[in-house]
């Protein structure tokens, strides 16, 4: 009697088997460790399932990727560091990427200029989403760059406003927010308006035909929103002050001394015996620091205003970036992510929740538009769901 045939199931039907254990074991490589050292064809379809999706956050993991053959080329989708890629441990230029995300919280806006000349060379052209996060600014050689070396780009997303973080006290959320160009409104002769703004982007961002989503992570409500907002809180400031955060004398100003000599005003405190910190006031933590999303004054005041002119800057994308269907931009008002309220002064009132301010400003700060464009009009609407 003749033995039955060998059956085998398809390579991509393997692949998709270990594609999915990896989405259930957030993608840990133990999940399929077993299934690697089975055979020599079963240990390429594992590793190339774990490396088409990645994240390096450090030097070290991402150096010992070299050691791997064939790593980089399996490559679709890469999450890592500005930092990281800086140092050209990741042969970019190898891979055949479909998407990147670059977080860029170690570069300053003096040094951003040599990193985009560094780093944007090595961007591969298969490129159809890319994502960076806690840039100090977003500027014209970036846009530029991002128009030259990506031109097959369908999702952008530039984003500064992670670099503000409400986890700490008032004085370091001002400090943050003063070495930060989070609400590029106004601060040259091309963004006189949200709408000159708008069009500045758009004019750089033109040869990208293919473009269809865009995120841009600034404020399009003016410096001065947050600045009020956290000059109205001085006495938080002065009285519920983080027990991480010393009381320092401190001074910020810019590094070229302005005409009208308004720089600011130094902040000095009293010096205070040690004891007077006693466990009482310690566990106090008291107030931390919130955004004007939260505060309802600053709602009444540039709630109405800013949402419109938001609704301008997305309509002048719309008309200039014939593709585009989505645009979100980072804002202080938008009505389904947040709630606005009044400060309560106890100091329970930071106490309910676990979120960070981190959080805060990396997931609630999106006002998302669609773009709907018909025979002769543009139509653009805020999205109230996600």
């Amino acid at each position: 009697m003749a033995s039955p045939g060998k059956t085998s199931l398809p390579v991509e039907i393997v692949e998709m088997i270990v594609q999915e254990v990896l989405r259930s074991q957030s993608r840990a490589f133990s999940s399929i460790a077993a299934v690697s050292v089975v055979s020599r064809q079963l240990r390429n379809i594992a590793l190339r399932a774990y490396f088409s999706k990645l994240s390096l956050r450090r030097l070290t993991k991402a150096s010992r990727m070299n050691d791997i053959p064939n790593s980089c080329s399996w490559v679709r989708h890469l999450s890592t560091t500005m930092l990281i890629v800086e140092k050209r441990t990741l042969p970019l230029y190898k891979m055949r990427l479909e998407s990147l995300v670059l977080e860029c919280e170690s570069v300053q806006e003096s040094s951003l200029t040599t990193s985009i000349l560094l780093v944007f060379p090595h961007f591969p052209e298969t490129l159809v989403s890319l994502t960076l996060t806690s840039l100090p600014c977003i500027t014209q050689l970036l846009l530029k760059e991002i128009a030259r070396r990506c031109v097959n780009l369908r999702e952008l997303e530039l984003s500064v406003v992670q670099r503000l973080n409400t986890d700490c006290c008032w004085g370091c959320f001002e400090e943050l927010s003063s070495c930060t160009q989070h609400s590029p409104v106004g601060s040259d002769a091309l963004s006189d308006t949200a709408g000159d703004l708008a069009m500045s982007y758009a004019e750089y961002l033109r040869p990208l035909v293919n473009l269809k989503r865009v995120s841009l992570g600034v404020f399009l409500s003016s410096r001065v929103v947050l600045k009020e907002h956290i000059d109205n809180h001085s006495l938080e400031r002065e009285d519920r002050r983080l027990i991480t955060c010393t009381l320092d004398d401190s001074f910020s100003a810019p590094h070229t001394p302005t005409v009208d000599g308004q720089e600011g005003c130094p902040r000095v405190y009293p010096y205070r015996k040690s004891a007077e910190w006693d466990f009482t006031i310690r566990a106090t933590i008291g107030c931390r620091p919130y955004t004007p999303s939260k505060c309802s004054l600053c709602w009444e005041a540039h709630g109405l205003s800013t949402r419109k002119d938001e609704l301008m800057a997305t309509m002048r994308l719309a008309q200039n970036l014939k593709s585009l269907e989505f645009v979100r931009w980072s804002s202080w008002f938008n009505p389904i992510k947040t709630a606005p309220h009044r400060l309560d002064r106890s100091p329970e009132n930071d106490r309910g929740g676990d979120q960070s301010g981190v959080a805060e400003l990396r997931d609630a700060q999106w006002a998302i538009f669609e773009i709907q464009r018909e025979e002769r009009r543009i139509k653009v609407w805020r999205r109230t769901w996600d």
